[in-house]
């Protein structure tokens, strides 16, 4: 039933690497110019000098033709960009209590000490410390979104779509790999080439840190009257601040709406479940009704009918498995991937506040010193100390600076090709929903049809079988 491509999130943002390894630039063979380019030239100057009695226009076509020869420099070939590209493999064993991948890479980055791995086994709990210490350590980026280790849901709980886990993950290999910065992380070289348990150290710098999520509102008596406002994120100062506040409101706007709809697919799969149920309980009714029907074309037709209500029933099945799992992970995925961006976004406010801070800080150090300098009497140690602090303020200063100067450039980036992804994610989602239900469909049509023949040919031997005994 499920083609190759039927849940692909990740189609529409699928990695396209040309062999990294290759030499961007084309061999001479391929450019004659660049060998013959001093032979044309000098070919040029002779023929100038032949015809140099004859009329301007000749001399001037043959100048504008030496202008337009190519230089004979032989650029030096660049080094390929770095690339990482991971290709996840199977669920090696599902009856632990959380499931086990094996994938294999293949890079040319210098720092990895291998070009090619294969066979690497990781669980998804070290999937889980991998997101966390991306999340922790790099602040400013957008760090895609980890997918569920399972599709099992209230709604369907003895359903598991190991595809579709498998599918999620690799889109999210791809997202982070595909990062310029996130694939530079030194755990992340770490987290291929361990021989064991994958377990980083996370960073507990303050400035790494990670925002709070807002609290959600409450429902008591002494929340009555608060202004549900979410907290503003930036200061709306600049137009890219003011972009940053609506997309923030919108997606938390998809967020409820994805979360509710989310939901409303899991009743209408547990709906699908049920009345699976009752078409198998109706169609073996119908079954053994006919089997004890003494009249053998009303025995044929109650069987037949039967038969359609148990063919119907699994297909009913299907569509509560399809509408239960899949889109109820995948909803779930964006409506959480919705949740980090908001995180996100707070990070670059902690940043900029941190940042003005420091600033604030290195202009105390910078007062403290004059002070100190103005003063007849200065002691040695705390001239020194003064000295030392003023430098510890200045590289602190410049290195928030920096992380703040870089974290808009990296974020607007990072926004777009969110944007790019949610748009594919959600599409492929319900056109693999939109597949399975046309699937479904042809499949009880094409029962509905037999039905329908089986009863005309019923008739049709019914009224022969009557014509017969009027005759006789």
């Amino acid at each position: 039933m499920y083609s190759e491509d039927e849940i692909d999130p990740h189609r529409e943002t699928a990695p396209h690497f040309s062999n990294p390894f290759a030499n961007d630039e084309p061999g001479d063979e391929n450019e004659p110019w660049r060998n013959g380019s001093d032979t044309n030239e000098a070919g040029k100057a002779e023929d100038s000098a032949e015809e140099n009695d004859n009329s301007d226009q000749t001399h001037e076509r043959h100048e504008h033709n030496h202008e337009d020869q190519p230089t004979t420099s032989h650029p030096h070939p660049h080094p390929p960009p770095p690339a990482l590209s991971f290709t996840v493999g199977h669920l090696v064993d599902r009856s632990k209590r959380t499931p086990v991948y094996t994938f294999s890479a293949v890079t040319n980055m210098p720092r990895f000490k291998a070009r090619k791995y294969t066979g690497v086994e990781r669980s998804q709990v070290e999937f889980e410390r991998l997101e966390t210490h991306l999340q922790a350590t790099y602040p400013e980026c957008l760090v895609p979104t980890l997918g569920p280790g399972t599709t099992t849901s209230k709604y369907v709980p003895e359903y598991q779509n190991d595809r579709l886990v498998v599918l999620l993950l690799q889109q999210w290999l791809d997202r982070v790999s595909r990062h310029p910065i996130l694939k530079q992380d030194y755990e992340l070289r770490q987290f291929v080439e361990a021989p064991f348990v994958f377990n980083p150290a996370l960073s507990n710098s303050p400035a790494l840190t990670m925002a709070p999520t807002p609290a959600s509102s409450s429902s008591g008596f002494f929340s009555w009257g608060k202004s549900r406002q979410q907290p503003r994120i930036t200061s709306g100062s600049t137009p890219f601040e003011q972009m940053l506040e609506t997309t923030s409101a919108n997606l938390g706007v998809f967020q409820r709406n994805a979360s509710d709809v989310r939901r409303w697919h899991g009743r209408l799969a547990r709906t699908q479940a049920r009345l699976a149920v009752d078409l198998r309980d109706v169609g073996t009714k119908l079954v053994s009704v006919g089997v004890i029907e003494h009249n053998a074309q009303l025995a044929r037709a109650f069987k037949r009918l039967g038969k359609s209500f148990l063919h119907a029933g699994p297909c009913s099945q299907t569509l509560a498995n399809s509408e239960g799992s899949r889109t109820w992970a995948v909803l779930g995925l964006e409506a959480a991937a919705c949740a980090d961006v908001q995180r996100t976004l707070q990070c670059r406010q902690l940043i900029f506040t941190e940042h003005q801070v420091a600033e604030r800080q290195l202009e105390r150090k910078k007062q403290a010193a004059a002070v100190l300098r103005s003063s007849s009497s200065i002691n040695p140690d705390h001239a020194q100390d003064a000295v030392a602090e003023l430098a510890a303020a200045k590289a602190d200063a410049d290195s928030r600076r920096q992380r703040a100067e870089r974290v808009d450039r990296v974020l607007s980036t990072d926004l777009r090709v969110f944007e790019y992804g949610r748009e594919g994610d959600i599409r492929a989602m319900f056109a693999a929903l939109a597949r399975d239900h046309l699937h479904i469909e042809r499949q009880v049509l094409s029962e509905q049809r037999a039905a329908l023949e089986f009863v005309r040919q019923g008739k049709i031997r019914g009224a022969e079988s009557r014509a017969q005994q009027g005759t006789a």
